[in-house]
Formats: C-alpha cells, sequence, structure tokens
C-alpha cells in the first residue's frame, strides 16, 4: 500500500525560522523595546484576531492596498461555542491583523475614558497579508513581524517632531551609521484638498495616489526604470482637466527639490493655505537639529486613515540604499470612528518599521558582525520613566522639542526620560500626565 508523503513545507509566503536568524531578530526587538521605553512609551499588545468590521470602508476608507482588500487579508469566521461546542451563539467574521495602527485605534476607544493622555505606547506584533503569491519576495512574505510606536491624544507638531525623533534614535541604536537616515515628508491633507478642488472622484482619487506614491518612490531609489510608465499614465488620468489642474498635479507629482520652493508656493499655496508654510517650518526644524529630512508631496502614503504629516524614512548606505523601512504620520480621524460615544476626532501620530527589512539594514550596517555584548536595564515597576522633561515654551512648538531633545541625546545613562509634547504652559495636564505614570521627577529645559 502506498503512502502519500506528509507535506513538511509552510504556506508560500511563510516561514519556519531557527537559530542565528531568529537570535538577530531577537536582539533588534530587545533594542527597540528598550529604546521606547527610555523615550517613556509602554507596550501594547493586541490580539492576532479583529474583527473584520475593523477594517471596512466605513472606518479605514478605500485603498488600492492589501489591508482594506478582502483578497488582500486572511479571512475566517470566529465561532463562539456554547458549553461543550454543542452549539454555537454566532460566528463573527474576523481577519488576521494585516497591520497594527487599526488595532491600536481600536483598543484607545476602548479605555479612552480611564487614560490620561497623551498616552505613548508601542508594540512589536506578527502580521498576515494575503499577498499575490507570484509578487513574493525575500521583503515580502505573507507572515511578518511590525514595530510601531504611536502617540495618541494630542495634536501638536512636536508629537509629530517626537515620533521622527524615535525613528532615527532607534535606527542608530541598531547600528545605522550617522547621516545615513533619511526621513521625506509630505502633507496628506494637502493632496486631500487638490484632490477636492479638482472634482475628482474616489477611484480617481486613489489612482492618482497610487502614481504620486510610486514616484516617490522611484526618486528615493525605488525601481526608478518605472518613472516614464507612471509618468505616463498619470497624464492620462489628467487628461480631461483643466490646465490649471494639470499643473498643479505635475507640480506634486514630480517635485524633486527637496523643500518648499518658490515654485510650489505660487501653484499650490492657495489650495490648502499654510499647509506648505508649516511643512517648510517642519523640514527646517528637524534639519537644524541634524536630521536629514527631505520634503517631497509625492509621499502620500496609502492608508486612508492619514490625514496630515505623513512621511516615509529610507537608510542610504555608500554601497546600498533601503528605501521606505518605516512610514508614518498623522492620523486624527481613525480612532472616533470605534467610540461609540466619545470624541469623532482624537489626534495621534506614528509610525511602523518591518522587523525583516530592519534586519537586512542590520546586516548591511556590520551590527551583527560587531557582536554586541553590552547589558541592558529592565524595569518592571508601574513608572513608565525617570524624569518627565518639558520644554520651555518659545511659541514654536516643534523647535522647542527638538532643542529640548537635542539636551537628552547621549546624556541619559540608563535613564528613562519622556519628553512632553503636549501644551507646554498646561501645568494642570502635565501634572496629571506625570501623576498617571507616576514619574517621580519633572523638570523644564
Amino acid at each position: 500500500m502506498s503512502h502519500t508523503p506528509r507535506n513538511t513545507q509552510p504556506f508560500v509566503g511563510t516561514r519556519d525560522r531557527f537559530g542565528p536568524e531568529l537570535r538577530q531578530r531577537d536582539y533588534a526587538q530587545s533594542v527597540l523595546g528598550q529604546y521606547a521605553h527610555t523615550r517613556g512609551y509602554d507596550r501594547l499588545e493586541v490580539p492576532a484576531l479583529e474583527r473584520k468590521a475593523s477594517f471596512s470602508r466605513q472606518v479605514v476608507g478605500a485603498s488600492p492596498w492589501p489591508e482594506w482588500n478582502p483578497k488582500g487579508v486572511f479571512e475566517l469566521d470566529v465561532p463562539d461555542y456554547g458549553s461543550g461546542h454543542t452549539h454555537t451563539h454566532q460566528n463573527t467574521p474576523a481577519v488576521l491583523i494585516p497591520e497594527g495602527t487599526v488595532s491600536v485605534a481600536r483598543w484607545l476607544a476602548s479605555v479612552l475614558p480611564t487614560q490620561t493622555l497623551p498616552l505613548k505606547v508601542f508594540y512589536d506584533l506578527p502580521c498576515w497579508r494575503n499577498e499575490a503569491v507570484d509578487t513574493l519576495s525575500q521583503g515580502k512574505a505573507r507572515e511578518f513581524r511590525q514595530f510601531g510606536a504611536e502617540i495618541l491624544g494630542v495634536a501638536s507638531a512636536a508629537a509629530d517632531a517626537e515620533i521622527i525623533t524615535f525613528i532615527d534614535g532607534a535606527l542608530h541604536a541598531l547600528g545605522a551609521p550617522e547621516n545615513s537616515v533619511r526621513v521625506r515628508i509630505s502633507d496628506v491633507g494637502l493632496f486631500r484638498a487638490l484632490a477636492e478642488h479638482s472634482g475628482f472622484e474616489e477611484t480617481t482619487t486613489i489612482a492618482v495616489k497610487e502614481c504620486l506614491d510610486a514616484l516617490a518612490e522611484c526618486r528615493a531609489g525605488k525601481d526608478s526604470d518605472r518613472v516614464t510608465d507612471l509618468s505616463t499614465r498619470l497624464d492620462a488620468l489628467l487628461a480631461n482637466c483643466p490646465a490649471e489642474t494639470v499643473e498643479r498635479w505635475r507640480a506634486m507629482a514630480h517635485h524633486d527639490s527637496g523643500d518648499v520652493d518658490s515654485h510650489l508656493l505660487a501653484t499650490l499655496d492657495d489650495v490648502a493655505p499654510g499647509h506648505l508654510e508649516r511643512l517648510a517650518s517642519m523640514a527646517h526644524a528637524l534639519r537644524k537639529a541634524g536630521l536629514n529630512a527631505v520634503v517631497d508631496l509625492g509621499v502620500v502614503r496609502s492608508h486612508e486613515y492619514y490625514t496630515g504629516l505623513a512621511f516615509e524614512v529610507d537608510v542610504v548606505l555608500p554601497d546600498a540604499s533601503f528605501v521606505e523601512i518605516a512610514g508614518g504620520g498623522r492620523y486624527d480621524h481613525l480612532i472616533g470612528h470605534f467610540a461609540s460615544d466619545g470624541p469623532g476626532k482624537v489626534p495621534a501620530s506614528g509610525f511602523a518599521f518591518g522587523i525583516e527589512r530592519l534586519l537586512a539594514v542590520m546586516d548591511a550596517c556590520g551590527t551583527f558582525a560587531d557582536a554586541p555584548t553590552h547589558q541592558r536595564a529592565h524595569h518592571f515597576g508601574p513608572s513608565t520613566a525617570d524624569r518627565l522633561l518639558i520644554p520651555e515654551p518659545t511659541g514654536d512648538p516643534v523647535g522647542d522639542y527638538l532643542r529640548a531633545h537635542a539636551s537628552t541625546t547621549g546624556n541619559s545613562n540608563g535613564q528613562r526620560v519622556d519628553l512632553w509634547v503636549g501644551e507646554a504652559t498646561d501645568t494642570d495636564a502635565i501634572h496629571r500626565y506625570a501623576q498617571a505614570r507616576q514619574i517621580p521627577e519633572t523638570a523644564s529645559c
């Protein structure tokens, strides 16, 4: 009698891991987690299963990307059995989580009345996306890990600057050399305003967004041979638009100066007054603080929930470039979709790394060859930080935050320092924040 051999291979796009690769991943996750703790962030863990309704169009909007495409997620029904599994009370449509931000937003909405805001959290999660099997690669799998950090409940641009400096500091802690981190920033609010001004329907808006985001990737060095085809596709989408509208979209799509120049202001400022000025101010402040910040209006991000500042992060080495190893931005409306009787708008800003992409960066930087052996402190008490620093206010929240952040760089000596990103003059809010997180020391800087 013949026997069919047992299939010992995992599903395509997933794989077994063992030995050195896991030791490298464990190290990366340890560095990231400890780095987050030193900046006053607390860890959040959410279930791998999320209700399918959390990813509905009503919550996240429309998008051409796998997260919101029913074919791009792993769906299943979760049965609630009664005693003895003899019958089911109900079957609930669910998905394996394709990313962390939506679940973080859902969690915050559930605990909002009990939390003192702002809230700083980080997460390290397994994620799943049902990518088309003929598109899979070493850097694109159906199962992967994601590390992210979020600041929830504060609208100040200082929170956006905090997230960007977090990414920069984390990459250096993982071994990225100085001046290798590049942050490409934009403002989704400008894109939305121009799409509305142009009278685009939803499908056209999404198609234009795909073109802009892909062209931005090309400028960053990823598959630059696509530029001609993408430009042709964009021109076809704009074929029936007035000449002035076409000029505006081309200014967005082919913006390569790295800054907000006079041509952009003359072409686009009247569409969304103030957006370009704020973007230029953020870029200037980040550069002054020593970060390599580039303005690229094509960075519009695929996720529909972004509302303001958006960014993508690259690591550029002498012999290799890693494009979009992190991405994020501001999403002020997502949390409100989950709060049944809460506010419609809860400001938030955050980002995520793909851990597998980070491991490739660390390998190229020689991190693992250096065999790090240094000890890392662990904290098990209720306090999220040893000190809370409040930037002295000058009327420029981003500049104030970055000045305070510079004073802490390299001087922590293992101490956990939380930088306040809310209103510096709101002493009651500062007191409530420090008390809720049991931070023993508060100081101005």
